[in-house]
């Protein structure tokens, strides 16, 4: 009888947590904040519906305040599966013991994207070395277009950027820097040609106003990855549904990003580079910049 209560007491923990076939009632993702939150969400939401119909478990969707922050809720076990850029994942990597998923491979761009630096058209700034004395806004500490790059790239020309710039703005978002150019309040910045090209299709930008003085060498592109949390048979499901939306659900891939080919497994061979990178920037740069969050 001891034995029975037991057995019965063991059930209804699996049933209440997360089920005896260790599913979750409940998966949390959790994307890296590129814009307006809401709008960021509501865009995504098609895609929600597609993978609670395919994982047949409930969705939830957060935008990360920042890049720390969402390694930090996968650290904590409160986002399941999270979006990175690629400089970002290897951050998280270093620091957790993640399953990388899925990642966007782009109609004209493929796999890889860059790292651009912009300016006004009409400003005096045509290369790096004007940039001293300037204003610049970046991204973030811990976006790989959006800062990691150019400080990769400043620091292989020997430039201290707090000694270099009039002016450091960290923006939060890619949208943000051209508004702060825009603005007059910096007088460059670092973006995303994805997003550069982005807001240019989608009429928010006019890409004769802005000059691109610098493009950095090829990216991969951002990708999902789960924590281990996560039940392998969820991960085999999310992998399944993203491989085949582009034919199941396209308009819902569109709705979040009409710039998105396809998603593809992931190779993770294709981030050699930015491991080299960060290998080349150290640890205690991915501990300052990125992992310590406030």
């Amino acid at each position: 009888m001891v034995k029975l209560k037991f057995a019965l007491v063991i059930v209804l923990l699996c049933s209440i947590l997360v089920g005896c076939n260790g599913n979750k009632e409940e998966i949390t993702i959790g994307l890296i904040p590129l814009k307006d939150k809401e709008e960021m969400i509501n865009n995504f939401d098609p895609i929600k519906l597609y993978l609670e119909d395919n994982i047949k478990t409930s969705v939830n969707v957060i935008i990360a305040d920042d890049y720390a922050s969402l390694v930090k809720g996968m650290e904590q076990g409160t986002i399941d599966i999270g979006w990175y850029g690629a400089y970002s994942y290897i951050a998280a990597d270093s620091l957790l013991d993640l399953k990388p998923l899925v990642v966007q491979e782009r109609k004209v761009d493929g796999l890889y994207y860059q790292s651009l630096i912009i300016t006004k058209k009409e400003s005096d700034i045509h290369t790096i070395e004007d940039l001293k004395g300037s204003t610049f806004s970046i991204v973030d500490s811990g976006s790989t277009s959006g800062y990691v790059l150019p400080f990769a790239l400043f620091r292989s020309r020997d430039i201290e950027i707090e000694d270099f710039f009039d002016e450091v703005h960290f923006s939060g978002t890619h949208q943000q820097v051209t508004i702060d150019i825009e603005s007059n309040l910096v007088d460059a910045g670092a973006i995303s040609s994805i997003q550069f090209e982005k807001l240019i299709k989608e009429n928010k930008i006019d890409e004769n106003d802005y000059r691109v003085i610098w493009k950095s060498e090829d990216i991969p592109g951002s990708l999902f990855v789960a924590g281990t949390n996560i039940d392998e048979k969820i991960q085999e499901k999310f992998i399944s549904a993203m491989v085949a939306i582009h034919q199941e659900q396209p308009k819902a891939l569109e709705e979040f990003d009409d710039s998105i080919e396809r998603y593809i497994e992931v190779d993770n061979s294709i981030y050699h580079s930015i491991r080299n990178i960060a290998t080349i920037l150290g640890k205690d740069y991915m501990i300052e910049f990125f992992l310590k969050s406030e």
